[in-house]
């Protein structure tokens, strides 16, 4: 019982941000798209609520696509989806380039993911030059691992990195394909149990957001209400119960925020950015990229401590 009132309170948060508060019975469905990056653990609330129909009673009639970030921001902008379920370094990076958008929520503030390799490799040093696979080149876990490496006293450039899907990482590891591979739950169990050497906690080492939400400003200044709705069992992540209760462990773990967007997450994000060269002739505020007012309101109606 403890579990589920965890579940269901992470997907109230999540819920509370894309909420008709008219009755579906008063009004038909409306449709909303959310763009989400791939089947991993910060997408885990936004399939709960779908498949629990969390926003049909809301009066919402939710289509979950799945888009790679480089494209999910444009489609945003053109009103092609409504929503994307990720704040990080492509999302803050659209929104200085122009696109009229800002974060309104954090899944976490804490980042998840391993870098796993081939067990041969002994150590970080020993991939220089070898590829690594990971999602969305210039993405949160490029960037994060690049940020890890340094900490690490390790030059990012001396590393192949290689873009694919979340689905694609595990099977070019285990075929040799790639050297290594950047994963998080539930990948990171099935690495383990198949004999991958974790050679770099990048959890541990860097302090950025993980999975969120990030909306068009006119969405955020006329559609207030409907932004207050948007934890998956087995069938959405197609896991065991084994997996499912080792990736909700780490689910509840690191969801330890409120939701709302903090100044040190958003400035980790920025300062990513600026160390790969880009805005490094701008002052960027807080306010620029991120609106944390409906966060900090949903939190409060939450019963959480909000300052």
């Amino acid at each position: 019982m403890r579990n589920l009132r965890v579940i269901w309170n992470l997907i109230a948060l999540i819920g509370s941000f894309i909420v008709v508060c008219s009755s579906p019975a008063q009004k038909p469905l409306k449709k909303v798209r959310i763009a989400y990056p791939d089947n991993t653990i910060c997408c885990l609330p936004l399939f709960a609520a779908l498949q629990w129909k969390v926003f049909e009673a809301n009066g919402l009639q939710a289509e979950i696509i799945q888009v790679r970030s480089q494209i999910a921001y444009p489609a945003l902008a053109a009103g092609e989806v409504q929503y994307v379920a990720g704040v990080g370094p492509a999302s803050v990076s659209a929104t200085l380039r122009g696109m009229p958008s800002k974060a309104v929520w954090f899944a976490t503030d804490e980042l998840i993911y391993s870098l796993m390799s081939r067990p041969d490799y002994q150590n970080v040093k020993d991939l220089k030059n070898k590829k690594i696979a990971l999602t969305g080149l210039g993405g949160t876990s490029h960037v994060a691992l690049q940020i890890a490496f340094e900490s690490a006293g390790e030059n990012p450039k001396n590393f192949v990195y290689l873009g694919m899907g979340g689905s694609q990482l595990l099977p070019a590891l285990e075929s040799g394909t790639v050297d290594a591979a950047l994963l998080s739950p539930p990948m990171l169990y099935f690495a383990r149990k198949k004999g991958f050497r974790e050679l770099l906690d990048v959890g541990s080492r860097v302090r950025m957001p993980l999975g969120g939400l990030t909306v068009l400003v006119s969405t955020l200044r006329n559609r207030p209400d409907e932004l207050k709705s948007v934890a998956l069992t087995s069938s959405f992540l197609k896991v065991d119960r084994d997996v499912a209760e080792d990736t909700f462990a780490v689910y509840r773990k690191t969801v330890s925020g409120n939701g709302v967007p903090t100044h040190d997450g958003i400035d980790q994000i920025i300062k990513s950015l600026q160390a790969a060269g880009q805005f490094t002739d701008r002052k960027v505020t807080f306010d620029e990229v991120a609106d944390d007012r409906l966060a900090k309101e949903v939190a409060k109606e939450l019963g959480y401590k909000v300052q």
